[in-house]
């Protein structure tokens, strides 16, 4: 009997679960939106149970705050406080306080998402020396402030509190003034070139933790870089004017400032190219208004054919304005005194000019022209002497540019007879100066591979052997010689090539001021590709052989940024090292990376994080967040 009582009664428990689990169907709780932190977030009971009277009583697991319930409990709002995720769950009661239904629910909660943006800021302009203008900085310029703004995914319109970081070489520049302002505004600074690391934390107005984030902003232009883009931009800009002066014929200001100019930016080749070509016809202006004085002056006392010359020379010197009407009109006035003869005589002192100025292919055509009208024996003379003349140039000028290519071979003696045979058939100073250099040169040469070749001698004597090659290398260099050609050879089947550097003769000072020229020349052309290492050299060999004082200028002010941005560069390495220490914890690592960048280029701020860690270390000091 006690065993059929309790199977009725568990059957009886049965078909109520069955039926309270059918009835929970008729209750669900419905999610609004995602759930972030410090965002309230509502839910809403759905079912049939929702219109039956019931009453509804809510209960949570989680961090969850500021409960409000609506609509008789059919609605809930509350705002969770961490990323746990919160457990809803609601029972409906009927009117004797007995459970009808249940729901449940369990909502994950996420940290919004944080994200630091650059703000627009005005650009900064740099001279670009190949567009000829000023263009935008492709980067940030070290020492510029950089403004930054954090926004949350999704919208959070409510007061925001942000804690901002910054790594050892940035520093935010509005920190003391920053609960003045909008917090999830900053603006930050890197006086140096480098990455800038800048992180926030944000938070609601209650001190509740809403997300963070962080960015990393590259500084890849140097303040140097400002100051360079002035001097160049004002450079071109003298030069500009040189030339609107000159258009406007005011010749003499015009070569001040396009020498201005060409000191200002001796780098830019274009430029100083200019430069040199407007000097140059500013000394044919020169002369050409000489000229053109003179024959006023002989115009005045009637001397009407040697002014008529004096004028063509200045024309030939530079077409001034002016002097072709000036020429015409004394062609006139002799035109009325000598009629044919004069015209012959007009196309002689033409060919004259030219022949005085040097060039003979006009005056060859003038005097030719001439004897076509009239019969001259001291034309034809001059004729067979200007054809001589340019026949023995253009050989002379053959020659020089064999003895050249001969010289640049090393095949020096050979380039000597070359230039010697040249200045049998003209004299030019500019070839007899080189054929001096050259011989000393050659002279210095020879000494200097003897001893060379006695240095390898006595180091082979010593078993020195890679020293001994090392000499011997240099000495051919210096001077070929067979016998010692094939010594090289088989040292280096003996005892392989050689891994010290070897001199080249420019490093031993030795080259004429042609060689000086061409090394230079090289030199800008790396210079001008951003190999300024490489140009260094180039100038240092060139400086070797020339002594010139503004090469050694040239040289000293290269040098100085460049050794300036090789420290900045391998400093900046040993901080990120520091920075990557000191994130992960690795304090007396990290220190030791800081104090190795100091020794290498000094940094204020990275001195002053410096010896924060180092009071942390000891324990003094508690570790910066910035």
């Amino acid at each position: 009997m006690r065993m059929r009582f309790i199977s009725r009664v568990l059957f009886c428990a049965a078909i109520c679960a069955f039926l309270l689990a059918c009835r929970a169907e008729a209750l669900s709780i419905e999610q609004q939106a995602d759930a972030y932190i410090g965002r309230e977030i509502s839910l809403s009971l759905q079912g049939e149970d929702i219109t039956s009277g019931a009453v509804f009583e809510w209960s949570f697991e989680g961090s969850a705050r500021s409960i409000l319930l609506r609509k008789n409990g059919a609605e809930c709002r509350f705002t969770p406080y961490d990323t746990e995720p919160v457990k809803a769950s609601v029972n409906a009661l009927d009117a004797s306080g007995n459970i009808i239904s249940s729901a449940s629910l369990v909502i994950p909660v996420k940290e919004f998402q944080v994200k630091i943006v650059m703000l627009k800021r005005e650009p900064i302009l740099l001279w670009d020396i190949g567009a000829k203008k000023d263009i935008p900085a492709e980067g940030i310029i070290a020492g510029e402030p950089i403004p930054l703004k954090t926004t949350l995914s999704p919208e959070y319109k409510e007061e925001l509190k942000c804690a901002w970081s910054v790594d050892a070489s940035t520093a935010i520049l509005n920190k003391e003034n920053q609960n003045d302002k909008d917090e999830t505004m900053v603006t930050v600074v890197r006086s140096e070139v480098g990455d800038s690391e800048i992180s926030v934390l944000v938070k609601d107005a209650k001190g509740l933790i809403l997300g963070r984030g962080s960015v990393s902003i590259s500084v890849p232009i140097a303040r140097g870089k400002i100051a360079e883009s002035a001097r160049r931009r004002d450079a071109w800009a003298q030069w500009i004017k040189a030339q609107a002066q000159w258009q406007a014929k005011e010749y003499d200001a015009s070569a001040e400032t396009a020498k201005a100019a060409a000191v200002a930016d001796p780098e830019n080749m274009e430029l100083s190219d200019g430069v040199r070509t407007m000097l140059a016809n500013y000394a044919r202006i020169t002369r050409a208004y000489k000229f053109a004085a003179d024959a006023s002056a002989l115009e005045k006392t009637k001397k009407y054919d040697v002014a008529l010359k004096t004028l063509r020379r200045s024309f030939a010197a530079w077409p001034l304005e002016g002097t072709e009407e000036s020429i015409k009109n004394i062609e006139s006035i002799i035109d009325e005194m000598r009629r044919r003869a004069q015209q012959a005589e007009w196309l002689k002192d033409i060919a004259s000019s030219y022949d005085q100025e040097g060039l003979f292919s006009e005056a060859l055509r003038y005097y030719r022209e001439t004897l076509t009208m009239v019969s001259d024996d001291a034309i034809t003379t001059r004729v067979e002497r200007i054809e001589t003349r340019m026949s023995e140039r253009a050989k002379a000028v053959a020659l020089v540019e064999e003895a050249m290519a001969l010289e640049e071979s090393g095949r020096f003696m050979n380039a000597m007879s070359k230039y010697r045979d040249s200045l049998k058939l003209e004299a030019d100073p500019d070839v007899e100066a080189h054929v001096k250099e050259l011989d000393e040169s050659i002279k210095e040469r020879r000494l200097r591979a003897a001893n060379l070749r006695k240095e390898g001698s006595d180091l082979q004597r010593k078993n020195s052997n890679a020293e001994a090659l090392v000499r011997y290398i240099e000495s051919q260099a210096l001077w070929a010689d067979p016998d010692l050609e094939k010594r090289i050879a088989n040292m280096k089947k003996t005892f392989g090539e050689p891994s010290a550097n070897i001199r080249a003769p420019e490093d031993f000072g030795i080259g004429t001021q042609a060689d000086a020229a061409r090394l230079l020349r090289v030199g800008h052309e790396l210079y001008s590709e951003g190999k300024y290492r490489e140009a260094l050299v180039y100038y240092r060999r060139s400086y070797a052989i020339s002594g010139n004082s503004r090469l050694r200028s040239w040289i000293e002010r290269v040098e100085t940024p460049l050794k300036e941005y090789e420290a900045v560069q391998k400093a900046n390495t040993m901080i990120k090292e520091g920075n990557d220490l000191y994130s992960s914890g690795h304090f007396q690592e990290a220190l030791s990376k800081y104090k190795e960048s100091l020794s290498v280029h000094s940094n204020a701020e990275v001195e002053s994080f410096a010896k924060n860690l180092e009071a942390v270390i000891k324990g003094s000091a508690k570790p910066d967040a910035n």
